[in-house]
Formats: structure tokens, sequence, C-alpha cells
């Protein structure tokens, strides 16, 4: 538990050192849902019932066209916003704390890349990351949002799991994170998650509370 505390706090230190650095920023603009408009027809002409039945068949309903809409609206565009060279004692959440301004997104962008390393906490000096636009705004994210980072986060799950036993302080550690961005996590998830992995992130949580 020390030893992860310290992570995180020398994780701040570092993207502190490095965000000084750069003069600015590049703000990645966030992808805004339009609000569909609805078109109300100046006249409407009335037709025999039985031409109107004959005219609509196979056509979809006024209902069918907007779930349609709405659907497309709700997806997550995701895309490309530049490269990283990894550097000597870096890792995915110092990446995205610097990138994002998160490092417990981490999970989001390293299951987008392929590593040369099958464990999430190794990388190589020289190893080239794709970074794409994150998700949210501040510690502001859609329910939708909200969803892609746990699937994030119980896919390296199950990525720490094949690595076997000694990776269950960064399996237990992983949970606790998660659970910052829903609280019913552990419940939520309860048939993807290991009981023995759930009750140990919970003690995290017991015992040191939500990383809010």
């Amino acid at each position: 538990m020390l030893i992860l505390l310290f992570g995180v706090r020398y994780g701040y230190d570092y993207l502190q050192q490095r965000k000084a650095l750069r003069d600015d920023i590049e703000k990645v603009p966030e992808v805004i849902t339009r609000d569909s408009k609805k078109v109300q027809p100046e006249k409407m002409v009335e037709q025999p019932v039985i031409e109107m039945e004959i005219e609509d068949a196979g056509k979809p309903s006024g209902k069918e066209i907007l779930s349609e809409m709405e659907t497309e609206e709700e997806k997550i565009k995701r895309y490309i916003t530049g490269e990283h060279t990894v550097v000597k004692d870096e890792s995915f959440s110092l990446i995205t704390g610097y990138y994002w301004d998160d490092i417990f997104l981490w999970p989001d962008l390293y299951i987008r890349n392929t590593m040369r390393s099958d464990d999430p906490d190794l990388i190589y000096p020289d190893e080239i990351i794709t970074v794409y636009n994150r998700l949210g705004v501040g510690e502001t994210f859609s329910s939708q949002e909200t969803d892609e980072i746990l699937e994030a986060y119980l896919q390296v799950y199950r990525i720490y799991k094949k690595l076997g036993k000694e990776k269950n302080n960064s399996v237990w550690s992983l949970l606790w994170c998660a659970a910052r961005y829903d609280h019913d996590f552990l419940n939520q998830y309860k048939d993807r998650i290991d009981a023995a992995d759930r009750t140990m992130a919970q003690k995290y949580i017991d015992e040191q509370g939500f990383l809010d």
C-alpha cells in the first residue's frame, strides 16, 4: 500500500516537471453532440387511409428513425491526436497524466496500443505510443464514457490475471482505481471479477476511501 501511494505521489511530481518544459498543452477539442432539430412541415395534405398504408409500407417509422439518430449520437468518437516516445522510468499512468491530466485513465490508452511486453506495468524506452483524444472533461464523464473507461479497466484486469499471482497487488490496486469512476463498480461487475479480488479491492476502499 505504501508503494502504491508513493507511486501516485511520484507521478504527480513527475508531471509537474514535464509540464514545466512546455509553454502550452494543445487542447484536444471534445466531440460535441449536436441536438436534433425537429422540422415541422408547412402543410399536411390529407390522403386516404388506404393510400397512406401503401405508400409507407416497408419504411421505418418516425420513432425508429429517431432511435437510430440517438444511437449514432451516443457513439463515442475516438481519434488519434499524436504519438509519444517512451523515455526511461515512464509508465502509462504518467503518460496519460501528461496528455490527459488524469493518471487513472491509463487503461483506456493501454488497450489501444500494442506494446513489446505483455505486462501493463512494463514499457521500454523508445517504444511509440499512439495517443488518442481523452474521455470526459476534467472530472466529468458521461455514462457512455464511464462505461468505456470501466471496460478498459476490466480488459487490463484480465491481462493481469493471465500473468499469475505475482500481479495480485497490481490487480487489487487496479480495481481500487476503477472504483473512483463508479463507486458501485465492484458490485456492478461482480460477474467479471473474482470474489477474492473484489474482497481485497473493497478492503483498500474501506481503509483508504475512494480515489476521488
